[in-house]
């Protein structure tokens, strides 16, 4: 049987994860009446990237997460801050600055909302900073060199992938494929259970050095209650992993394969090079990465999360799509519908009642949007 296995991660460091999964039926799955949700087609809340008087208000945005009480917080890469913003998308307070110190950041690339409501925010460059919902400074602990925080839970079960220890075995005269061990850790960082070797990126060769081959697989990690899941690279299922050790079967997805458009591998090279510094390196950069030959399809998911519930949410579209497209699975990972949200943007957070991501305008403004969510529940 043949063997199958994204990046949220910021330029220059972006890292593209796959688990290895086994291939699975193309049946397309069946919905079943359990719930059914609906998302609003305007946003609840609204945060543009600059303040009425034109004055910047966010730069490159990492991942973001929504406290209970509805306050959005957003990790802000280039100011190295996180920025906390009501739930009329107002900001009320900015904490953190570059550095290497307590509460400090050098590549801050995500917060999240994990052990209950305390924030985690992880920097490329030491660790992880944990702070309560107020924006106190609480604890930092440091991973191993080179590993990274990809996913974690409500309940504090955090998904650590170390790059410092990565193969790469040739899959092709030109492509390797970068793998690495991927564990499980408890808040403090120690480890749980080790999960076994993931695929991070396919890298093409490019000159006398190697760069993420366009197109290739992306994977995303999500942690629910008693699972850990991940999008593949080349399989048409979703893997499941039991946290506590126990395997559970792949979820299909049956997804049609589509190859990468031109469209996609630019903003694919202007993700990668978004924290370069503009300037001829840039140039060449990017000339030397949209020379590459993109792989052939498509990943079948870009995203995946877990709500509140242990809903699985698998977003379906690309970069470059005009909508977003989401495939929602339960808890026993029965299919519960598809839905739509008549925007491009990247998914950090689904809640009970919400769908949290950010975009940016024509004009290449960052945003970042609450959408309402309703469900029903069958009785």
């Amino acid at each position: 049987m043949r063997q199958c296995a994204r990046a949220i991660g910021l330029p220059l460091a972006a890292v593209f994860v796959a688990l290895a999964v086994c291939r699975c039926s193309r049946e397309a799955p069946r919905a079943t009446a359990a719930q059914a949700f609906a998302i609003d087609s305007q946003p609840l809340v609204s945060i543009a990237g600059s303040a009425p008087d034109g004055a910047p208000l966010l730069g490159l945005i990492g991942r973001s997460t929504r406290l209970a009480d509805g306050t959005i917080v957003v990790a802000d890469y280039t100011s190295s801050t996180l920025k906390f913003f009501d739930g009329q998308g107002r900001l009320i307070r900015t904490i953190g600055r570059a550095g290497g110190g307590p509460g400090e950041f050098q590549m801050l690339n995500a917060v999240r909302r994990c052990d209950g409501d305390s924030l985690f925010a992880t920097d490329a460059a030491h660790g992880v900073s944990v702070f309560n919902s107020g924006g106190a400074f609480v604890r930092q602990f440091r991973l191993p060199q080179f590993a990274r925080l990809t996913a974690c839970s409500p309940g504090g079960v955090l998904a650590v992938v170390n790059e410092g220890e990565e193969e790469q075995p040739d899959i092709g005269k030109e492509v390797r494929r970068v793998r690495a061990p991927l564990v499980l850790a408890d808040p403090r960082g120690e480890v749980i259970r080790e999960l076994g070797m993931v695929s991070l990126y396919d890298i093409h060769s490019a000159g006398s050095g190697w760069l993420p081959q366009p197109g290739s697989a992306q994977a995303a990690f999500a942690v629910g209650r008693e699972r850990m899941l991940v999008c593949p690279n080349d399989s048409d299922a979703v893997g499941v992993y039991g946290i506590r050790g126990k395997g559970r079967r792949p979820i299909p997805l049956a997804v049609p394969p589509r190859a990468p458009t031109r469209a996609y591998v630019e903003k694919v090279a202007d993700r990668f090079l978004a924290a370069t510094p503009v300037g001829a390196f840039r140039d060449r950069l990017r000339e030397r990465f949209l020379a590459l030959p993109p792989a052939e399809h498509l990943p079948p998911c870009s995203n995946i999360l877990v709500d509140p519930d242990d809903n699985v949410w698998v977003v379906l579209s690309a970069l470059g799509d005009s909508v977003t497209s989401l495939r929602i699975f339960g808890p026993d990972d029965r299919l519960l519908g598809d839905l739509t949200v008549p925007a491009a943007l990247d998914v950090h957070e689904i809640g009970a009642d919400y769908l949290l991501g950010s975009g940016e305008t024509a004009e290449g403004e960052p945003w970042v949007r609450v959408y309402r969510v309703s469900r029903t529940v069958a009785r």
